[in-house]
Parts: C-alpha cells; sequence; structure tokens
C-alpha cells in the first residue's frame, strides 16, 4: 500500500485516471489484497451513495423539469441494464490484465562505458523488450526476469527482444539460469542457444563462427541457415558458421571466467599465432599490448625477445572487497640464442599510477635464480634454493594484508618460494613484460586475475 492509494481509487470511480494507470491499478489489484479491499471498500461506498442521493438535487442546482413519468414496465427493464453494466464494469477492474512488461536491472562495473538504445547507460538502468545495449569498455551484469543472469563482457551489443529472449548481435556473454528461466532463448546471428536448466556461454563475431559452450547442464543448439541441431551438455561446446554447419568441440570455460561473480580474469594472452606489436589484442582483456621498445616476435607456439618492453593496461577495479586476491600466472620457455639469467633482468613488472610496484623473474645481479623485488628492499628476495631456467611461476597478492608471494606452478600452493609485504589495498593497472640487453624472455602464456580465494592447488 502506498499513501496515494486513496487517491487513486478516487481517480478510478470519478472516471479521472488515464489508461496507463488504469492498466497498472489493474495490475495491482490481482497482486496486492490490501488494495483491493481498498478498492472493495470505494465500491461499496460508492454504492450506497448513489442509493442515497438518487433523485436528489445537489446545493446550488436548479430543480430538474419535471419530466414525464416512465411506463411501469421500463422501471424493471432499466435497473436490470444497469445491474449488467455494475458488473461489466466491475468484471474489467477486477479481471487480471496483461501481465506487466518483463524489464532486466543493469548493473555496470565501475570502468563501464555503455549506451542504452543510443543514450548512455547508468549503473541500476532498466533493460526493457525491445532495447538495445551496447558496452563499449566493462561489463555489465542483466538481472532478468525469473533470476536468470547474463554477464557481458565489452565490447558487445544486445537486444532485449522478449522476456526469455536475448540477441547478441557480437561480443561474449555468460548465462546462468535457474530452473525458473528454463527456456532462456539467445540468439547469435549464426546460431540460437535454447536453455534446458544451464550455465552456458555465448560468443558471437559478426562474420566469423559463433560459439555456444556448456559449462553446466544442456542446451539446444540450431543453426539459423539450414536445419542443422544439437543438444550439448555439460563440458560439451559447438561452433556454427553462417552456412549453417555446426562443428563440435571441447567446452572453453576458461575463455568465460572472467565473467563470474567470484573471478574476474583482466588478461588471458596466448602467444601462439599473428604477431607481436602495438594495438595486439589477447583472448580476454579489455585493453591492447603497447610495445615501447625492443621487437619481440611469435615464434612457434611463444614470444621471445631480447632487449624489449611491452606494457598492457588492467583495469583498477578488478580488485575488491569481494576478489582481494590478485593472480600473475606465467608459463615461460626458453627464449632464444640470449640467456634468461644474465647481470641484466628479465621477467614481469606490476605497476600502479607509473610506478613499478614489484618484479619477479630474473633480478638484476649475478644471482641464477628466480627472485622477488617489491621495490622497497635493498636487494631482491631469491628462495632459499636456487630456482633456474624458465618455468611456471604464480604472482599471489592480497589486498588485504598486503602479503606477496611467489610460486612454483600455474596456482598458489601452500610453501611460497618467496613472501614479502606490499602496501595493502593497492590496484594495479599496467603489467609489464621484457627483458634488458643480454638477456631474453620466451612467454608461452600469460594470465591476470582477481578472485576471492586463490584456487586450491
Amino acid at each position: 500500500m502506498r499513501l496515494s492509494d486513496h487517491q487513486l481509487v478516487m481517480a478510478a470511480f470519478e472516471g479521472t485516471l488515464e489508461e496507463s494507470g488504469f492498466r497498472d491499478l489493474q495490475q495491482r489489484l490481482s497482486e496486492e489484497p490490501e488494495l483491493l479491499a481498498l478498492y472493495r471498500d470505494h465500491a461499496m461506498l460508492h454504492h450506497s451513495l448513489c442509493e442515497e442521493f438518487e433523485g436528489r438535487q445537489m446545493a446550488g442546482e436548479s430543480l430538474p423539469v419535471p419530466a414525464v413519468r416512465p411506463q411501469r414496465w421500463l422501471v424493471p427493464l432499466l435497473a436490470a441494464a444497469a445491474v449488467v453494466a455494475l458488473c461489466f464494469v466491475g468484471w474489467k477492474w477486477l479481471s487480471p490484465g496483461k501481465p506487466a512488461q518483463a524489464m532486466a536491472g543493469c548493473d555496470f562495473s565501475a570502468d563501464a562505458t555503455a549506451s542504452l538504445d543510443g543514450r548512455p547507460a547508468l549503473d541500476g538502468s532498466g533493460f526493457s523488450p525491445g532495447s538495445r545495449l551496447s558496452v563499449e569498455r566493462g561489463w555489465v551484469r542483466l538481472n532478468l526476469p525469473r533470476k536468470a543472469v547474463a554477464l557481458v563482457e565489452a565490447p558487445a551489443s544486445l537486444v532485449y527482444e522478449a522476456d526469455k529472449v536475448i540477441r547478441l548481435e557480437n561480443g561474449r556473454a555468460r548465462f546462468h539460469c535457474p530452473p525458473g528461466a528454463l527456456g532462456l532463448t539467445v540468439k547469435t546471428p549464426s546460431l540460437v542457444a535454447i536453455d534446458r536448466g544451464t550455465e552456458f556461454g555465448v560468443l558471437a563475431k559478426p562474420g566469423g563462427r559463433d560459439e555456444a559452450h556448456v559449462f553446466e547442464g544442456e542446451i539446444e543448439l540450431e543453426a539459423v541457415t539450414g536445419e542443422g541441431t544439437a543438444t550439448l551438455h555439460s563440458k560439451e561446446a559447438a561452433g556454427v558458421d553462417g552456412e549453417g554447419s555446426i562443428q563440435r568441440m571441447e567446452a572453453r570455460e576458461q575463455d568465460f571466467v572472467s565473467l563470474t561473480p567470484e573471478v574476474r580474469v583482466m588478461l588471458e594472452e596466448e602467444f601462439n599465432s599473428g604477431t607481436f606489436e602495438t594495438g595486439r589484442r589477447p583472448a580476454v582483456g579489455a585493453s591492447h599490448w603497447r610495445l615501447e621498445r625492443g621487437s619481440p616476435k611469435i615464434a612457434g607456439d611463444h614470444l621471445e625477445g631480447t632487449d624489449f618492453e611491452a606494457y598492457f593496461y588492467l583495469p583498477t577495479d578488478a580488485l575488491s572487497a569481494a576478489r582481494p586476491v590478485l593472480l600473475v600466472t606465467v608459463e615461460t620457455v626458453p627464449g632464444g640464442a640470449q640467456p634468461f639469467h644474465t647481470t641484466g633482468w628479465s621477467g614481469f613488472s606490476l605497476y600502479q599510477e607509473g610506478y613499478e610496484v614489484c618484479f619477479f623473474g630474473d633480478s638484476y645481479g649475478p644471482e641464477e635464480t628466480w627472485s622477488l623485488d617489491v621495490k622497497r628492499s635493498l636487494v631482491p628476495l631469491t628462495p632459499s634454493a636456487r630456482m633456474t631456467g624458465p618455468r611456471t611461476m604464480t604472482l599471489r597478492y592480497d589486498r588485504r594484508d598486503g602479503t606477496v608471494e611467489l610460486h612454483e606452478g600455474s596456482a598458489p600452493g601452500g610453501n611460497p618460494l618467496v613472501r614479502s609485504k606490499l602496501l595493502p589495498g593497492l590496484n594495479f593497472d599496467q603489467i609489464r613484460i621484457g627483458a634488458s640487453p643480454g638477456a631474453s624472455l620466451g612467454v608461452k602464456k600469460v594470465t591476470v586475475k582477481a578472485q576471492e580465494e586463490p584456487a586450491d592447488p
């Protein structure tokens, strides 16, 4: 109940309620017992007043002109017509109207830039059927009807076609569909994915091959062109091209891990194709590489070079109270003719506001081992036992207390190689990869992500 509901009901009986207000009242009468009781009280009062003052003049009104008494048979007929009219009006008021239009709520990341139907979109914007949402930067969470959730990462464009229909024109999105949202349909230029109680991801690449990946549950897949169909179960995926050809593959959930509330992947790069130059975009990440020095090359399945520096911008809102742990995982390989360990340096650095905060890899100096340099110590920190040569390493930083650790492997374990302290609450905005003159770095893969807690080794 609202304070203005008495005026709303009075306006309905006085005939001054507009059409939109009429529909709103209809919907609320079917959903709110207190408002329905108020309406019935007003209806009874209205009826009583009509009976009490029937045939009487109001103060200030002139006397009516005497009319010819109607025939005795006409009175019952008029009374019956009045009853029918009242019943019809009551049915119109009390019968359920058309269902309320579905609406999706939009929650944007702090760095998001988006537009809704051509106008700047703000956090909390309503996303109604027929609307187009374009995300130029960051990501957006759509809270759909029936507790379905869609997480969409820039760059992307989508249209909310109907209550349970999303058209992803381009971009990447992850969908969580509880049992109540069964049947959610996601369309792309090449495929249609129909949910069957699922956690799944969809990738739309105009002019390329669209993909659907199932992480849990099951979806029905249809090709837009032709009559191709398929059923995809957990850990299965398929791509559909413009000609309607369906090609099955293994689901790559890691490509969509940035679209989960608990984990946000800021960068994932595998240097196994293309060329390395300013403007190169990784598989995951909203920015691009910026080559500041040197000319590293992609050779086979990795990047290698000497005397080079390349930078990548990271979103500053990824680390938060909900995701306080930063993990930087690097897979290194031999990097050509130059050695990894030299008196120079070779490795990886994290920056904040233009300042190098920490480095890990082969630090300056004659020590031939992996090390951690937090830039506040006089010398880099080295493991108790030397760790030489290319390896897979993970840096862990916890913004809650500032702890920073270096671990061997693709995930942090219980015993770090070295541990130190940084300031708590840092939000890194760049990562650098590179090597000094005379040293080389070979990199196969780099991943930077923020998450609730580090995964178990």
